[in-house]
């Protein structure tokens, strides 16, 4: 039965998050510090920070974002206690977290479209909720959407938007060690 009614609401999500406005990362920097380190915890097995960002969430209802888009990262990694596995799962806690304009959700929600992870590919819409993501401050995103343009695996190759990407990332302070791959990919496909 759950994989009947999955899709079904991974697309419906999907379709209101195409149509939702982002909102600053600034408006989420307290809570997503405070889920951030409970997902931490619940990753090496704490069973009340498990409970704690679980009740955040709470998935089937409108949850905290900040505390869906960690307890997604929480059943996505694999050397975490409370790993899944479960791409729809996963997707679905995503999109329900970038319904309310979390841009980092909005970030990893659109690179599992774009990848067709647990949610039928679509990389036009992937790649709006990336740019809504980068537009919300969520630098990450841009270079996340570089690296699809890069590889050309997913979406067509644009090696003149992606290097616009990775200069959009850095303006608005995208984690150095995911610029710095995505740049030496970038340089290796244009030698």
């Amino acid at each position: 039965m759950k994989h009947l009614i999955l899709p079904a609401i991974l697309l419906a999500c999907a379709t209101t998050v195409a149509a939702q406005d982002v909102r600053p990362m600034a408006e989420f920097e307290e809570d997503r510090a405070k889920y951030t380190a409970e997902s931490d915890l619940a990753c090496a097995g704490n069973e009340e920070a498990f409970g704690r960002l679980l009740n955040a969430a709470d998935p089937e209802k409108q949850g905290n974002p900040a505390a869906l888009s960690a307890l997604a990262w929480l059943v996505a990694s694999q050397n975490c206690a409370y790993y899944t596995g479960d791409d729809e799962q996963i997707s679905y806690f995503y999109l329900r977290a970038a319904q309310e304009g979390y841009p980092v959700a909005l970030a990893y929600g659109g690179v599992r479209m774009i990848r067709g992870l647990g949610i039928p590919q679509n990389t036009d819409s992937g790649a709006g909720l990336l740019v809504l993501a980068l537009e919300g401050g969520f630098g990450d995103a841009g270079a996340m959407l570089a690296g699809e343009l890069i590889t050309g695996i997913h979406m067509p190759r644009d090696l003149e938007a992606a290097k616009n990407l990775l200069h959009a990332a850095e303006a608005k302070d995208a984690d150095a060690a995911l610029l710095d791959n995505v740049w030496a990919a970038y340089t290796a496909v244009t030698q």
